[in-house]
């Protein structure tokens, strides 16, 4: 082969590799303009760099010599800094420097990520170089199965520029006396297990999967400060997603075309599902998608995500009041059915709290189509005086397994195997403290009168929905005695019961205003406002209460899931 340096000098090289492609080569300290590709069966041609790019070890570059290679100290994405030097301790060390940005980069973490463990073995520390911050770093670590040591090379990319990167990725060999012995410039299966080889002393296969050789990109050493800024800062899209108010308060996930187009799955982007209140915006499945997106949502929670979206803006549930209230009341979303396994939604322990993924964006893309859709920002048209946590995202699964009553969907006219979402108008859940009851009676007693005070302690009957999370001790005391779901429901509402002289003061209603002092009034109207449902985890005998949202006259509302495009 014979290279071409800046001056027109023809150098020689010998390199049995053939059309191999990389972004810069180096004789003798001087990068090279032109390179000649090289193939057995044609005339050797002279062409630009920019055109046709070549790998050549360095150690096969004629009068090439070992050079020591430049000592530094870097973020470990594992916490505290790591240099070259404790790296070397235990023998040769492989760089492998890289970028999120570029695709090559991904597919030699990806490639190089078996092979860890058999150059740990070999006494060879295998390290990944990222021109990127340390969370970058960890997280492409992660998504490619990398298992090596990852580093972190903050702007203006001292490290890279010492190497006299050029591009990404090059992966680097050091030897045991700290000296470069080899390195390799984008992906180039047979050169990498050439390299890899000469490290351990004993073979390495590196996989030979199509592309067996591909070009990588421009290394961020070698743009300039502006173009370094708008990399590492400028564009950055969480911080766009916030400029655009496009949140609820918390980051989200930027809904590219393509993450949009998964969420659909094939349905129809352009079909309408109503207009959301209050600003009357209209629900596409593409914008429904979007907001999943945003909300950080898998594609299979997409058919939950929509039957709720449906049910949200049935006239009757009246979410035009919901949304624009002084009120703190927010959109209690329940799953009943098969799927609520299928996308493992939370039913057990903390199934009103955290840590469930399903959970928490199935209810938050809700609450993201009526804040971006609908225009019900807080501050703007939400008008609520407080609001509760619950507005980011509130959605909870029946423990229909662990129940002794029928679950929420069959109660409300459903086949037991169907997947039903069910919405309900409500306030910020009050936990209920009650591990000394002995009998059905007396729980349903402790249960009811924790409702007294919701709304407003002399708001009597309530005239609306107040929801009751049931946990596993509960139930099974009440289940011992033999207690339909329905005697529950009638014990609490028989229990909760004042005269009405306690109550004609402050904030009351004109029912118990124009009562006879002596007359028995009861919190609720009917048993039927009570809505109970089963959850939680198995130890404690903690269930909750969610007050209602009154003067809506918001009806609960239920829909079917549909799974299919």
């Amino acid at each position: 082969m014979v290279l071409c340096d800046r001056g027109g000098e023809e150098v020689e090289v010998t390199c049995e590799a053939s059309q191999r492609e990389v972004a810069c080569l180096e004789h003798a300290g001087k990068p090279c303009e032109l390179a000649l590709e090289v193939d057995a069966d044609t005339e050797a041609e002279h062409r630009p760099v920019e055109q046709m790019l070549i790998v050549v070890p360095a150690d096969q570059l004629s009068g090439w010599t070992p050079m020591p290679a430049p000592d530094f100290v870097l973020p470990s994405v594992r916490g505290g800094p790591l240099g070259l030097a404790e790296l070397r301790a235990g023998g040769p060390v492989v760089l492998v420097f890289v970028a999120e940005e570029c695709p090559t980069s991904t597919l030699a973490l990806r490639r190089l990520a078996p092979l860890a463990a058999p150059l740990r073995e070999a006494g060879v520390a295998l390290a990944a170089v990222f021109e990127d911050p340390p969370e970058v770093a960890a997280r492409v670590a992660r998504t490619t199965g990398f298992s090596g040591t990852a580093l972190a090379e903050p702007a203006p990319y001292e490290v890279s520029r010492a190497y006299r990167l050029e591009a990404l990725p090059t992966t680097v060999l050091v030897d045991r006396d700290g000296e470069e012995a080899d390195r390799r410039v984008g992906w180039d299966a047979a050169g990498l297990e050439e390299l890899l080889t000469r490290a351990c002393g004993t073979a390495i296969d590196v996989t030979r999967d199509a592309p067996a050789v591909k070009p990588g990109c421009a290394a961020k050493s070698t743009y300039d400060a502006a173009t370094i800024a708008l990399l590492d800062g400028g564009a950055d899209e969480l911080e766009d997603m916030f400029a655009r108010g496009w949140t609820d308060g918390l980051p989200v996930v930027p809904p590219t075309r393509e993450r949009v187009a998964a969420m659909l799955g094939g349905r129809d982007p352009g079909l309408v599902l109503g207009e959301v209140p209050p600003a009357m915006g209209e629900a596409t499945l593409e914008r429904v998608a979007a907001c999943a997106v945003l909300a950080g949502c898998r594609p299979a929670y997409f058919p939950v995500v929509e039957a709720a979206v449906r049910a949200a803006l049935e006239p009757a549930f009246n979410l035009n009041g919901q949304a624009v209230t002084t009120q703190p009341s927010g959109q209690l979303v329940v799953v009943n059915g098969p799927i609520r396994h299928a996308l493992g939604l939370n039913s057990g322990m903390g199934a009103l709290g955290p840590g469930t993924r399903a959970n928490l964006t199935i209810g938050r893309a809700l609450r993201l189509v009526i804040t971006l859709t609908g225009g019900a920002a807080p501050g703007r048209l939400d008008r609520a005086t407080l609001g509760h946590p619950g507005k980011l995202g509130f959605c909870i699964a029946e423990d229909e397994e662990n129940s002794p009553w029928e679950p929420l969907h069959v109660e409300r006219g459903f086949a037991p195997d169907r997947s039903v979402v069910t919405v309900i108008a409500s306030d910020a859940p009050l936990s209920i403290s009650e591990h000394r009851s002995m009998g059905p009676e007396e729980l349903a007693s402790i249960l009811g009168w924790a409702a007294a005070a919701t709304w407003s302690p002399n708001w009597w009957p309530l005239g609306a929905t107040s929801v009751y999370v049931i946990c596993p001790e509960h139930r099974a005391l009440f289940a011992a005695a033999g207690w339909s779901k329905e005697r529950v429901r009638e014990a609490m509402f028989a229990a909760v019961t004042r005269p009405a002289r306690e109550l004609q003061h402050g904030e009351t209603t004109p029912f118990v205003l124009a009562a006879d002092p002596d007359a028995t009034i009861t919190k609720w109207t009917s048993p039927q406002e009570i809505v109970v449902l089963a959850a939680g985890g198995e130890a404690g005998r903690y269930s909750a209460l969610l007050g209602p949202c009154l003067g809506m006259q918001a009806a609960v509302v239920s829909r079917e899931v549909v799974e299919s495009t």
